[in-house]
């Protein structure tokens, strides 16, 4: 009876632990489930907020697109023709040794600024003094001799033809001693002309012969650059006409030029005019410099100037983008002449309005843009727009590299600017399309 008892009792014990923990069990299911849903409608909430633009979303500020401005100035702008030369002296000479010696004394060296008549070097006089000696002595002999043949001339002792040899045996004498002393002022070799000394042949102790080139001399007052000109641009250039002047180890330097002389005639090989430049003196100026000479052939004192990389490459107009009231607002513009890195704008803009010079490049027409300071760069270049499909504004397609870098010519870059930017702009709109 009591093992019933215990059997009955531990079996309602186990029964009723059972449904414990089943209820446990539900307990907790419930919970679980409500804080899922709880969540689920915490970030259903955060999703429609930042889809409908409610407050609770996110800032619509960093919808805005970054980009850089530079604003609409006045400035003077030149139209010119642009060519290339080597820049020379106006006067180069070589200067000879006009007698034989050995180099005794050096006086000039490459560099020095000398006059006209200044000794550059010095030849070893004792051997021509020498014969200026035996050329005295001649001379002597020789005057002693017609003066005898005179006394005994005017006696009638001698024929008329003896005293002409005496009388020409004198003078003979006379020449010898004059070009004796002629060949010894040659042993100073001295600058035929003002200017700087260029190049020296020679070393002390060198032998030197006659119409040997000692020294190059060259009048560097003013320098010259002789360039070509097409026959159809030659109404355009007169003489005093100023040019500019630029050399490769200075280019930021802009070095002035007038126009001296133009050739009356045109070369029927190529139809082009000589025309002679003066450039005035500079430390920096060298003779056989390479220049890139501009001729200033129109001058527009107030025009309107903007940075030429405002201007957009991707479509066949001239256009670019304007920020106003925070959007960005594509403007047809004409330009007018190119000078580096300035375009001048004919029309389309007004003084004063803030063109976008970086991060136009797959920007929309109507864009939500920020101006970003020119201090901190990073943020155009990291979110700049992608275009999507390949395509610019409004859908169009980048041309070929051949009509871009042609445009992109018109407007003023280089072959190598313009082939970089095509690359860029081709290699960004790749990358924007893999990330469809």
């Amino acid at each position: 009876m009591t093992q019933h008892r215990s059997r009955s009792s531990w079996g309602r014990t186990t029964c009723f632990g059972a449904f414990f923990a089943i209820g446990v069990l539900m307990l907790v299911g419930c919970g679980d489930e409500e804080e899922a849903a709880g969540s689920t409608r915490q970030a259903g909430g955060q999703r429609g907020n930042w889809g409908s633009g409610r407050p609770g979303g996110r800032p619509t500020e960093s919808a805005s697109i970054p980009v850089k401005t530079e604003p609409v100035v006045r400035a003077e702008m030149t139209s010119y023709i642009e060519t290339h030369a080597r820049l020379e002296a106006e006067r180069w000479v070589q200067v000879v040794a006009r007698t034989q010696g050995l180099v005794k004394r050096l006086v000039a060296e490459e560099g020095d600024e000398v006059r006209e008549g200044a000794i550059l070097l010095q030849l070893e006089k004792r051997q021509l003094r020498l014969q200026v000696d035996q050329a005295q002595v001649s001379l002597e002999g020789a005057q002693a001799t017609h003066k005898r043949t005179q006394a005994l001339h005017e006696r009638q002792l001698v024929s008329q033809e003896e005293f002409e040899n005496a009388t020409q045996q004198m003078q003979n004498a006379q020449v010898n001693l004059k070009e004796a002393n002629l060949q010894l002022e040659y042993a100073d070799v001295r600058a035929s002309i003002d200017g700087v000394v260029m190049v020296r042949n020679v070393e002390q102790g060198d032998l030197v012969r006659t119409n040997d080139v000692v020294f190059s001399v060259a009048d560097l007052n003013p320098l010259q650059a002789r360039i070509r000109v097409p026959e159809k641009r030659m109404a355009q250039i007169q003489q005093g006409q100023q040019a500019r002047v630029v050399v490769d180890p200075v280019p930021d330097r802009v070095f002035s030029a007038l126009v001296r002389r133009i050739s009356p005639g045109v070369d029927p090989a190529s139809g082009t005019v000589k025309v002679t430049l003066d450039v005035p003196p500079d430390d920096q100026l060298r003779p056989g410099m390479f220049a890139t000479i501009r001729i200033v052939t129109d001058r527009r004192p107030d025009a309107l100037v903007i940075p030429k990389k405002a201007l957009v490459l991707e479509t066949d107009e001239d256009d670019l983008f304007v920020v106003r009231e925070g959007k960005a607002q594509r403007v047809r513009v004409e330009l007018g002449y190119v000078d580096g890195e300035r375009v001048e704008v004919r029309g389309g803009l007004r003084l004063g309005d803030q063109v976008v010079t970086v991060g136009h490049e797959g920007l929309k027409e109507g864009a939500d843009v920020r101006v970003v300071g020119a201090e901190d760069p990073s943020p155009v270049e990291q979110e700049r727009p992608a275009a999507r499909d390949g395509r610019g504004e409004g859908g169009r397609a980048l041309p070929d590299s051949a009509t871009f870098v042609a445009r992109a010519k018109q407007r003023g870059l280089s072959d190598e600017d313009a082939a970089a930017r095509y690359t860029a702009i081709k290699k960004r709109r790749a990358e924007a399309g893999n990330t469809q």
